[in-house]
């Protein structure tokens, strides 16, 4: 989903910081600071803003913060611009310069409170509270900016500040505290999550500063993380394809050959076991057959495998096209989106295989709806581990679902022959993929390439 309203707080921060920069060029007064003076917060406004359109894409929390900064200094400067030539103006002149002033005000708390109230369903209850004040404080700031401009060439008693200026203090402070309360929804729970990363390294204290700082960039920077993941896949499929290509064959070869010339049956055990391990290792990091034929064919594979090393019986039902070719050629399914559904299948199956002693199990891949959607079902006892004793496969499953962004739930059937249902999704905006392997021979098991 694009994000409108960033984009919209963008567009409207770009008309104050424009105000902000002509009443700055503008006008003239008696005894002016020097040029540079002048336009320092203007140009820092029009930086910040550039800064927030750049991450609009990638870091939208960063977006966020940068264009409710943008939007406050350039409403700061537009109020002051507009009070230095308070004297110098009256009439229906000082009453529009009023109503710019005022309109930057109501612009920049309106965006420091949407900023703050991002979210706003994932808000604990003392947050919710301060959002509540913020709005109340922005609704506030608006009647006080309106009242600005009706009272605009007003006589004021001495002592007493301006509409204006009172406008100006409570839009300040609104501002204000919708950053403070937006940056701390954003950058607490990163810190928390970094905090205790740090405290179980075993480490000394600035090891554990660095680990700290490290992950928390990690966790406010996304990229970060991708980018090491990307590199991490590649070199995961090429040791599967250097495992495929060298060390299998040779492994097999092997085993027919002890085999065949009547080698003790310790040794077949050993070689055939060696065999089987790697093939295990290899499978588990990437599939090859997933890398060259797409997913579907992938499962089918994992199907054959799986029913030739236990009893369970596997069935795969496609509810749609293609995911490897749905939604146009362009829009095939992510290469990660891909490899994360194959992994979770792979791990439902063995906890399947391991724990829910069933005769069959069923794979369900659907792009009917928006997105993909897996589902794991079998007619075993529901496995103990999604009661609330998640073991290794569960932590791994969801693991791979959220680096993702999918979203994984799993129930425990409570009549007998309803066992363990995996169920995952994945919206489109996360499962389309410009850059997919397209999978035109992956129709059916027939044409599944073998071991």
């Amino acid at each position: 989903m694009r994000p409108l309203g960033l984009i919209a707080a963008c567009a409207l921060t770009a008309i104050v910081v424009a105000e902000a920069g002509v009443l700055r060029f503008g006008w003239e007064t008696p005894g002016e600071t020097p040029l540079p003076d002048r336009v320092l917060v203007v140009l820092t406004a029009a930086a910040l803003l550039i800064v927030a359109v750049l991450a609009v894409p990638r870091a939208r929390g960063l977006a966020w913060a940068m264009v409710t900064l943008a939007a406050g200094a350039a409403a700061v400067e537009v109020v002051a611009a507009v009070r230095g030539v308070e004297v110098f103006i009256s009439g229906s002149t000082w009453r529009d310069l009023s109503a710019l002033a005022a309109f930057a005000l109501v612009v920049a708390s309106s965006i420091a409170v949407a900023f703050a109230a991002r979210d706003w369903r994932t808000a604990t209850g003392p947050a919710r509270g301060s959002l509540l004040l913020l709005g109340a404080a922005a609704v506030v700031t608006a009647g006080a900016s309106l009242w600005a401009v009706v009272q605009a060439g007003s006589p004021v008693e001495t002592g007493q500040l301006s509409p204006l200026r009172t406008a100006a203090r409570i839009g300040i402070a609104t501002i204000v505290g919708g950053f403070l309360v937006g940056a701390a929804r954003d950058l607490l729970p990163p810190a928390r999550t970094a905090w205790a990363l740090a405290r179980r390294a075993d480490a000394p204290a600035g090891a554990r500063l660095w680990t700290f700082l490290s992950a928390l960039a990690d966790e406010l920077l996304p990229s970060r993380v991708l980018g090491r993941r990307i590199v991490a896949e590649s070199e995961r499929a090429r040791l599967a394809a250097d495992l495929h290509a060298l060390v299998l064959p040779d492994l097999r070869r092997a085993a027919a050959t002890a085999e065949a010339a009547g080698m003790p049956p310790e040794v077949q055990v050993d070689l055939r076991r060696a065999l089987e391990d790697v093939e295990q290792l290899m499978h588990e990091r990437q599939s090859i057959v997933l890398e060259q034929f797409g997913l579907v064919a992938a499962l089918e594979w994992l199907a054959e495998r799986t029913e030739e090393r236990s009893r369970l019986r596997v069935e795969i039902e496609l509810d749609g096209d293609s995911p490897d070719r749905s939604h146009g050629a362009d829009q095939a399914i992510a290469p990660a989106v891909a490899r994360a559904a194959f992994r979770i299948a792979l791990l439902a199956l063995d906890n399947v295989v391991r724990h829910a002693g069933a005769s069959t199990a069923t794979i369900r891949l659907s792009t009917a709806g928006e997105g993909l959607r897996l589902r794991v079902t079998d007619d075993g006892t529901a496995s103990s581990e999604v009661d609330g004793k998640a073991g290794r496969g569960i932590a791994d499953m969801r693991a791979a679902a959220a680096s993702t962004g999918g979203t994984i739930k799993f129930e425990a059937g409570a009549d007998p022959g309803r066992g363990t249902r995996v169920n995952v999704a994945w919206p489109v905006s996360r499962a389309a993929s410009n850059h997919a392997t397209r999978a035109e021979h992956a129709t059916d098991r027939t044409g599944t390439p073998t071991r």
